[in-house]
């Protein structure tokens, strides 16, 4: 036993049966980062152009909702405003027929103004205009027929007088 024969545990893999890791060229790699690079910004452009496609898409139909919006806000303003003068008509004791007339008279914007408008206003319902002075000689006096009341003198004949 002298003679040893190598075995394959003991046997050391040569350098040419052992297979070689692939290496790349640095032009190569240089061209795959830039093609890399390439697609990145092609990616981000179509991205930002279909973002803006959008914006410009839905900027019209945001500004008609806007619109829309306000007018809708002001309507429910006024909605309250009248609301609030019709309460504050009805709460000062004012028939509710003229409810709707005496509220259109109402003036302000918030709850006090409101309330020493309609004050005032039921102050002034309460008033009879002041009655006009007659002039007689305008015609509306005692009216005498220029050839005398016939009828007025038959029944002085009848009495007496």
């Amino acid at each position: 036993m002298s003679d040893e024969t190598p075995t394959a545990e003991t046997e050391a893999p040569s350098q040419e049966d052992a297979p070689k890791p692939e290496s790349f060229s640095l032009e190569y790699v240089q061209e795959l980062r830039n093609q890399a690079a390439k697609y990145r910004t092609e990616k981000k452009a179509a991205a930002d152009n279909a973002k803006a496609e959008v914006i410009k898409e839905y900027e019209g139909r945001l500004t008609e909702k806007e619109q829309s919006f306000g007018g809708l806000r002001e309507e429910l303003e006024t909605t309250n405003l009248e609301l609030q003068k019709l309460r504050a008509v009805l709460a000062e004791g004012i028939a509710s027929e003229d409810a709707l007339d005496v509220a259109s008279l109402v003036q302000g914007t918030d709850e006090t103004s409101i309330s020493d408008s309609v004050k005032r206003v039921k102050s002034l319902i309460g008033k009879a205009p002041k009655a006009r002075p007659i002039d007689p000689s305008q015609g509306s006096g005692s009216h005498v027929p220029l050839n005398g009341d016939p009828i007025l003198e038959k029944v002085k004949r009848m009495v007496g007088a």
